[in-house]
């Protein structure tokens, strides 16, 4: 055919093509790949910029839920007048939002609660503030990797989760023996070396009196206490420093750097 002097009319009829798509083909410029499934409402720009506002929501403590990033999506379409097929709820639909998140590389995570104080605490500068801290006293004290150490607390649950059992289908009931149905929350003072050593542990239990039968057992030095709420105090903590004193034995030749929070048990004036 290329031999030929054809016509478009004439080579539609000979190659059996509607004349209007062979015309419509010739005479644009610019055709778009052919893709599968419906097109989408956003650009892959417009897209973009809204998955860039959601991630840095996330990464300021603030992240969109799905139902917020449903409604922005909506309102956006919106205002662009762009042609969508959303609900009459104001909100994208579940379809476009899977689609949405697939594409722009987001996912739908539980957050951790984290408090006001510890979000403003954690940024940049305060960052580069504590690691020159840390320098100026390494360079200044010649600290031992086996004299510096790092101590936090943490709660242990009463009742371990039993996790998964397989069991007949359509029960409606599966159960699994444990201590108690509804567990307490035990703090864990834990402190250890940048060697690797440890300091024996501290246990706080929720109670009002202290009883032998709860320290049966445990590691070999751990001290067991109690407060009304199972949480670390002022006293509990001095007591606790006194202890790891016995066991890191610092001294003017050895002096040994401890590194905590600023949690309100560990800047008091008793401790100081």
């Amino acid at each position: 055919m290329d031999e030929e002097n054809y016509s478009m009319r004439k080579a539609a009829k000979t190659m059996n093509i509607p004349f209007s798509s062979l015309q419509k083909r010739c005479t644009k410029k610019k055709t778009k790949e052919p893709r599968l499934g419906r097109n989408t409402v956003f650009t892959p720009e417009m897209e973009k910029e809204l998955a860039d506002v959601i991630k840095r929501m996330a990464n300021v403590f603030y992240g969109c839920t799905p139902s917020q990033i449903k409604r922005v999506a909506f309102e956006y379409a919106e205002s662009l007048n762009l042609k969508h097929n959303f609900n009459m709820s104001r909100l994208a639909g579940r379809v476009w939002f899977e689609g949405f998140v697939r594409r722009n590389n987001i996912s739908v995570r539980k957050p951790e609660a984290t408090s006001i104080n510890r979000a403003t605490a954690f940024n940049k500068t305060e960052v580069q503030r504590f690691y020159k801290l840390l320098e100026e006293l390494m360079e200044k004290q010649k600290f031992l990797p086996k004299n510096v150490y790092n101590c936090d607390e943490t709660g242990v649950s009463t009742v371990q989760d039993p996790g998964k059992v397989c069991a007949a289908k359509g029960q409606k009931r599966v159960e699994s023996i444990t201590s108690w149905e509804r567990g307490k929350n035990i703090t864990l003072l834990c402190t250890m070396s940048t060697a690797g050593g440890y300091i024996p542990p501290m246990f706080i239990f929720p109670r009002k009196r202290m009883t032998p039968t709860l320290g049966k057992d445990g590691p070999t030095g751990a001290i067991y206490r109690c407060s009304d709420n199972g949480w670390t105090n002022e006293d509990l903590f001095l007591e606790w420093l006194r202890h790891f004193t016995q066991h890191a034995k610092p001294s003017a030749e050895e002096p040994v750097l401890l590194i905590l929070d600023n949690h309100a048990s560990h800047i008091s004036l008793a401790i100081h």
